[in-house]
């Protein structure tokens, strides 16, 4: 039984996002970057004998060079496990890489030829291929023609690149290193231990077992649900001499990002929204967590709420709050409509409303839609000043 954990994506040394305060960014900060020890500490509680990083380990614009040393330290307590990385985008072979001045201890291999490099395991009866990334961007198909497979062996891939299901759409699909689903079935691997795409996840090519293992820590809102590494097991097919490939994804996130809808029609206080914001998630949740809360819904025209005084108000409830105000003044149009209501938002709601009524009369729906969004922005400016972006609607 072959037991392999495969991680990519840490970048460790990201900034934190700049909505975060002094604090606590240099909390997530230190989060991600440590994201790699207990990553190592998985591979010891299962007795790895493999650990794969497919690019992407650190951000070569802003890692501290100390990162290296303790990720020396790191990789020199796996003595049982022998551990491939492949050089991404955010960390390539340049002239000063860490991984160039590094002095990495014995059980550690970085692809950093100029081609495919390999690693014959004897004692494994496996081989590990992999390629480096050697500049921030990759529009050439690296992988095309690539078939080296040492037959009665289990033969591994270790890149960082960009599955493109699509390749027509342009010249290769990609400028991070287009990989096409032909050449990946065709390489001949038993394993494509992927790195690049944030989302974990996997997939069959013919006899390819492919994983993105996503980001061990969420690095921003795009990065939302359980975030961690792969766990492969491979043994053999009974009576085929085939290899059986298992994979589970393991969660190892110390936070995650979340996005939640809050409708707020009829909260006519701020402190009955503030009430709302508090009825998310759990307290446990929202005090670990990075929220993103969209306000939706209809209010009361005369209602605006000061969405950095409520984020100042409830930050200690969360770790991060970011609250996106996109709920609708609710205008009366039928009061509004009325001919005898002379006044300047009058007569220019009877004359939006009838220019959009005559539109939709005559099958123009999205001119229709296009008159009624401005009728809504026209009353914002009349009534309040300013306009209140109306986001998913009158697509």
């Amino acid at each position: 039984m072959l037991k392999i954990v495969h991680a990519a994506d840490i970048h460790a040394g990201r900034p934190a996002s700049r909505e975060l305060d002094r604090e606590k960014a240099s909390v997530r900060r230190r989060e991600i970057e440590t994201g790699l020890s207990r990553i190592a500490d998985l591979c010891k509680r299962e007795k790895a004998d493999l650990l794969l990083l497919s690019g992407d380990l650190f951000e070569h614009s802003h890692v501290r060079a100390t990162w290296a040393r303790e990720a020396r330290e790191v990789f020199r307590s796996l003595d049982q496990t022998r551990v491939f990385i492949s050089p991404g985008n955010h960390d390539p072979l340049v002239r000063d890489s860490l991984y160039k001045t590094a002095a990495w201890p014995e059980n550690v291999t970085v692809f950093e030829g100029d081609g495919m490099g390999e690693v014959v395991l004897q004692d494994l009866n496996t081989v590990v291929h992999g390629l480096g990334w050697r500049t921030y961007l990759e529009h050439r198909r690296l992988l095309k023609g690539f078939r080296r497979v040492r037959e009665g062996s289990f033969n591994i891939l270790v890149i960082h690149g960009d599955v493109v299901w699509n390749p027509a759409a342009s010249d290769n699909g990609s400028q991070y290193l287009p990989i096409h689903p032909e050449d990946l079935e065709g390489s001949g691997m038993d394993y494509a231990a992927l790195g690049h795409i944030h989302v974990p996840g996997h997939f069959n090519l013919g006899k390819v077992t492919a994983v993105y293992p996503g980001c061990p820590e969420p690095l921003d809102f795009g990065d939302k649900g359980e975030r961690g590494v792969y766990l492969v097991n491979v043994g053999e097919r009974a009576g085929s001499g085939d290899s059986r490939v298992s994979t589970e994804f393991i969660p190892m996130a110390l936070r995650q990002m979340r996005s939640e809808d809050l409708d707020i029609t009829g909260l006519d206080t701020v402190e009955r929204v503030r009430n709302a914001v508090l009825a998310i998630g759990d307290e446990a949740c929202r005090k670990r967590d990075l929220w993103a809360i969209r306000l939706t819904g209809v209010v009361e025209p005369e209602i605006v709420f000061d969405m950095s005084l409520l984020e100042r108000e409830l930050g200690s409830d969360f770790f991060f709050l970011r609250l996106i105000a996109d709920y609708s003044p609710g205008y009366d149009l039928t009061t509004l409509s009325d001919p005898r209501n002379t006044s300047l938002e009058g007569r220019f709601a009877r004359h939006l409303m009838s220019l959009r009524d005559d539109l939709a009369k005559r099958g123009e729906e999205r001119s229709a839609l296009v008159a009624d969004l401005a009728l809504q922005y026209g009353l914002d400016a009349l009534r309040q000043g300013k306009v209140m972006l109306r986001r998913g609607r009158h697509r």
